[in-house]
C-alpha cells in the first residue's frame, strides 16, 4: 500500500471547521442584534434584553466578542501548523543538501582514482582451471 503525503492532518480538518463555527456564532449574534435594534420584533426584544440583563453587553457586543475568539483560534491553528510544515520542509531540503553534498563526494573520489591495468587470462584458460 502506497504512503500517502497528506499537507492536511487530521487535527487541523477538526479545528478550521470548529474556528468557522464559532465564527459564524458570532455572526448570527451580531445580525440579531442589528435586527433586533432595527426591526420592532417583540420576540427577539424581549430576547435581547434579557440577553443584556444577565451578560451586562448587549448581544451584538457579545457576536463581536465571539467572532473574535473563532478568529484568534483559527489563526494559532494556522500558525502551529505552518510552524510543523516549515520544520518538515526544512528537514527534507537538509536531507537533500546532504545527499547531494555525498554524490559530489562519491564523484571527486572517482574521478581522482587511477585506472589500473588487470592481466587476466583469456576466458578459455580461465575456464579450464
Amino acid at each position: 500500500m502506497a504512503k500517502r503525503n497528506s499537507k492536511v492532518s487530521v487535527f487541523e480538518k477538526v479545528w478550521y471547521p470548529i474556528c468557522a463555527v464559532i465564527i459564524l456564532w458570532g455572526f448570527v449574534y451580531i445580525v440579531l442584534g442589528l435586527i433586533s435594534r432595527f426591526a420592532k420584533i417583540d420576540s427577539l426584544d424581549s430576547f435581547c434584553d434579557g440577553f443584556k440583563a444577565m451578560f451586562k453587553l448587549g448581544i451584538q457586543y457579545w457576536g463581536a466578542i465571539i467572532m473574535a475568539i473563532g478568529a484568534v483560534a483559527g489563526v494559532v491553528v494556522m500558525l502551529v501548523f505552518a510552524k510543523n510544515f516549515d520544520r518538515v520542509a526544512d528537514r527534507e531540503e537538509r536531507r537533500s543538501a546532504r545527499l547531494s553534498a555525498l554524490k559530489k563526494a562519491d564523484d571527486k573520489v572517482v574521478a581522482e582514482q587511477k585506472a589500473e591495468v588487470v592481466n587476466e587470462a583469456p576466458a578459455e584458460q580461465a575456464k579450464s582451471e
